[in-house]
Parts: structure tokens; C-alpha cells; sequence
């Protein structure tokens, strides 16, 4: 039913927790590519071991740095019926892919996106401690419309029908935000459909810990350029859309009139 694509970088104790709770899964209908771009990171064996024959560990030695293009060369490998990316930080719930084939069954919908879990935690140690402040979040509210103006749904809760992204890929020269343009451009001729379910659990250090200046923490500079980017390359569909993408800059302190979107 699933193939799960985990781009991992440096964090050998984190994927290790990751995989721990697909081990956990009460439906093992799934297999797991892992593509590292970190060749010489041991993969971590005792917890593979437990997803015997069901599991691709790739090095990847060639192409730029990043989870873009380590997630592409997952989609070469996957073969299941649905592909769900899931963060290697991110974990799920055990009854996670259960419920999500349960709903993914009813209809076969081309795109289906979850609630989730926010949990923050001290990565300073290991494993990570808890810290206070975890919420669930429901983003029911989400819209395909609402996406051409911003992105809220996490890369870790989507679940792409497999025959949508046949000719996706992730924009590999992009610092932050490839997966808003991978969404985008997997949107287009297909719905979007919501499942209200928190099987998934967003893991969250402090912004300034020393493991977030690798990631969209640290080019704070290239948010509003990309956003601009974005709109550039998925032109509004609707004036409504172009009025909302207007009035959202205009909140960033950045007033451009409305012919820009």
C-alpha cells in the first residue's frame, strides 16, 4: 500500500527513533527507502533489521546536498500504490498507517493530507526530552486555494497516489520551500482531500538549537524571495487568489501592487 521516503542527514539517533515507530505500525503494508546524502553514516542496522526484505538503505554520493534530491531518488525506487515522505525527525502514531489505508481505501483519492501532532523537545540529549508546549493541530481549513498562497501542511502528512507524481519531481536548486513547489505542482488536475486523523507527530527543537541552522531556520533572508518565486512560477488561478497573496505580503511589510500576483 505505502512506500515511505525518509531523506536523512547526519541525524543516525533520530532516524533510528523514526524507524522505530514504523516498527511499531499495527499495518505493516508498507516498505521503506531511506536515501542518505551523507556517504560514510552507517546506517542504523538493529532497527532495518527489523523490516527485513521491506527496506532500500541508499547512500547517496552524487547530486547537490539536500533532502530534494535525496526524496527524488526515492521516487525512482518507490513502487507501492501511495508515497507519503516522512521527515527524518518525524515520527507517527502506531495506529498511523491503519487508519490512513482504512481511508485511503474509501475512494482512492489522488492527494490526502492529515492533522498532526506538534511536539517540542530538548535535542541536547538522547533521547530527546519533552518539553512543554505540544498541541494538536487540525487543518481541515486548508484548501487548494489556500495552498497557492501559503503552505501549512507538512511535508510528513500527505499521501500521494503514486500515478499523481509521475512526472514530479523536487526542485533540487531550491534552499527552502521544495516541497510547497512539489505540492503545487503535484495539484495540478487532481483534489485535494483531508482525513481528520493525528497519526502524525511533528518534532520541534528550539530554533537557534545547533541542529536548525542547517534547515529553513538559517536563510531567514531567502523566505520572502521564495514565496515571490512561487508565485512567479504557480500563477493564481483566480483574482481571489491573487487579492490573498497580495494582502499576505502586505502583512510582511511588503506592499506590491496587485498586477505583481
Amino acid at each position: 500500500m505505502f512506500t515511505i521516503i525518509i531523506a536523512n542527514h547526519e541525524r543516525p539517533l533520530l532516524l533510528k527513533r523514526t524507524l522505530a515507530s514504523l516498527i511499531a505500525q499495527t499495518c505493516q503494508d508498507f516498505n521503506v527507502i531511506v536515501v542518505s546524502d551523507t556517504p560514510g553514516f552507517l546506517p542504523p542496522y538493529p532497527e532495518l533489521s527489523r523490516l527485513a526484505q521491506r527496506f532500500n538503505y541508499v547512500l547517496r554520493a552524487i547530486g547537490p546536498a539536500g533532502a530534494g534530491a535525496s526524496r527524488n531518488l526515492g521516487l525512482a525506487l518507490a513502487d507501492a500504490e501511495y508515497i507519503l515522505f516522512l521527515d527524518d525527525d518525524d515520527t507517527y502514531r502506531a495506529d498511523h498507517l491503519a487508519q490512513l489505508k482504512q481511508r485511503l481505501l474509501q475512494d482512492k483519492p489522488a492527494l490526502l493530507f492529515c492533522d498532526f501532532l506538534i511536539e517540542n523537545e530538548d535535542r541536547s540529549e538522547h533521547p530527546p526530552r519533552v518539553l512543554p508546549g505540544g498541541r494538536a493541530m487540525a487543518i481541515g481549513d486548508v484548501t487548494a486555494d489556500s495552498i497557492y498562497v501559503r503552505n501549512r501542511i507538512p511535508n510528513s502528512c500527505i499521501a500521494y497516489r503514486r500515478d499523481v507524481l509521475h512526472s514530479v519531481r523536487n526542485d533540487t536548486q531550491l534552499v527552502i520551500y521544495e516541497d510547497w513547489d512539489f505540492l503545487l505542482n503535484a495539484m495540478q488536475g487532481h483534489g485535494l482531500a483531508h482525513f481528520a486523523h493525528h497519526g502524525v507527530v511533528i518534532h520541534k527543537s528550539e530554533p537557534t538549537a545547533p541542529e536548525n541552522m542547517r534547515c529553513g531556520n538559517s536563510h531567514d533572508a531567502q523566505i520572502v524571495p521564495t514565496i515571490l518565486e512561487m508565485y512567479r512560477r504557480h500563477p493564481a488561478p483566480t483574482l481571489a487568489i491573487r487579492q490573498a497573496r497580495q494582502a499576505y505580503m502586505a502583512n510582511a511589510g511588503m506592499a506590491l501592487d496587485l498586477s505583481y500576483f
